[in-house]
């Protein structure tokens, strides 16, 4: 690809190499994605026969993004080291974000961290891909409630593969060190950021603005019940 500059073309990768080379007084902070290197492909599970339903069968209310609670859901590794990485939850419609630092992406410990955020937090559906960290979902959630995506099929989860590039801007692989602090900054600024899929609202203001509109509904029907 290029970009035409005052009448002189210039290659994107040409662009990226005087970025990281500090020939144009930027770094890799100022650029909402860097670059990317060559992904490893996450692996299918060969025996993995879900408890639960396959995205085919989910509900077209869900696909369309009529209301919130109905999450993506991915791990995001950090190091291989010491193999800590993040449990990631979407919200599809108002992309809000729920982040989660984890000592490891065993199905054991998604499912601990899961029964805690759903303490804060209202879960109606879940999306997930064909990784064993994501096979045991039936202990947390009703088998009704749990869509997986066709194997290899990132697309079909396309809000939590978009989402988790924000993520890699504060934390490229390889992160060594990480704290719940840490990640609680990223979560909070990505849930502030202004999106245009949402007007330019943040995920914040549209869950929020989302979550109000329903409860004064509710506050509606109760009143209108009261004095028929």
């Amino acid at each position: 690809m290029m970009v035409m500059a005052k009448g002189v073309n210039v290659g994107i990768s040409t662009i990226y190499y005087w970025i990281h080379h500090g020939k144009l007084g930027l770094s890799k902070q100022d650029l909402l994605y860097p670059r990317k290197g060559k992904a490893l492909k996450k692996q299918a599970s060969t025996n993995f026969k879900p408890a639960g339903q396959s995205i085919e069968q989910r509900f077209e209310a869900i696909n369309l993004r009529l209301e919130n609670g109905h999450y993506e859901i991915d791990t995001v590794l950090l190091t291989r080291a010491k193999n800590y990485c993040l449990l990631v939850l979407t919200d599809r419609k108002s992309r809000h974000q729920i982040i989660r630092l984890i000592p490891n992406k065993s199905a054991e410990v998604v499912n601990q961290a899961l029964k805690l955020i759903l303490k804060q937090h209202k879960i109606l559906s879940i999306t997930a891909d064909n990784g064993t960290e994501f096979n045991r979902l039936f202990d947390v959630f009703s088998e009704e409630h749990i869509y997986y995506a066709h194997p290899y099929a990132f697309w079909e989860r396309g809000t939590n593969e978009n989402h988790n590039r924000f993520i890699r801007r504060w934390l490229p692989k390889g992160t060594k060190k990480m704290t719940p602090k840490e990640v609680a900054f990223i979560e909070k600024w990505i849930n502030n950021y202004p999106k245009k899929c949402l007007d330019y609202k943040s995920p914040r203001e549209d869950f929020w603005m989302a979550n109000l509109n329903l409860k004064f509904s509710k506050m509606e029907i109760i009143f209108i019940k009261r004095f028929q």
